[in-house]
């Protein structure tokens, strides 16, 4: 025989074997043949996120009936620069790394919040009480300085005060009472 006879009917052969267990997959049910159409599942997972952002959409709508133009501007502010510095050790309603921060300006001042945004270490340094308690509370992790202005971290706090009112509270669970 010919190397090229050879060589055909080698992949005959693979080709055979091919089908076969393809054949014997689809019987066992291990192989679904009716696999949905690409274009049917880029349609079912832009539906999933277009049900997510228009979630998204409702919460803000229902924020900004609330809010002035300014104050909107201010959480939308705040919502990216907590994502951006705090998110990594803080939640709205859950202990991460630091505190939950649930109705934070209900707890502390505005005067007491931006210094220690800014540098928590010196203010733990000056014996602040509440600044020890929670340094003492969370194992004497530091948090980090922050180099932000007064005006970004005001509107972190818009936004942690707007997120407050709207999320589900856990404070009436003791998880963030301190």
């Amino acid at each position: 025989m010919s190397k090229f006879a050879l060589g055909m009917l080698s992949f005959l052969l693979v080709l055979l074997v091919c089908l076969v267990g393809v054949v014997v997959l689809a019987g066992t049910g291990l192989l679904d043949t009716q696999e949905t159409p690409f274009s049917e599942a880029v349609v079912l997972d832009t539906t999933a996120m277009a049900n997510d952002s228009l979630s998204q959409q409702a919460h803000v709508v229902a924020v900004s009936d609330t809010l002035s133009q300014e104050d909107l501007a201010a959480v939308t502010a705040g919502n990216a620069l907590f994502k951006g510095n705090c998110a990594q050790c803080h939640a709205v309603n859950d202990v991460v790394v630091g505190p939950a921060l649930h109705d934070i300006t209900k707890r502390r001042p505005v005067a007491w919040l931006v210094p220690w945004v800014k540098n928590s270490s010196k203010v733990v340094a000056s014996g602040d009480e509440y600044a020890v308690k929670l340094f003492n509370q969370y194992q004497q992790q530091q948090m980090p300085s922050f180099q932000l202005s007064d005006a970004e971290i005001k509107n972190i706090l818009k936004y942690l005060e707007v997120e407050s009112r709207t999320s589900v509270s856990v404070a009436t669970t003791g998880v963030i009472a301190y």
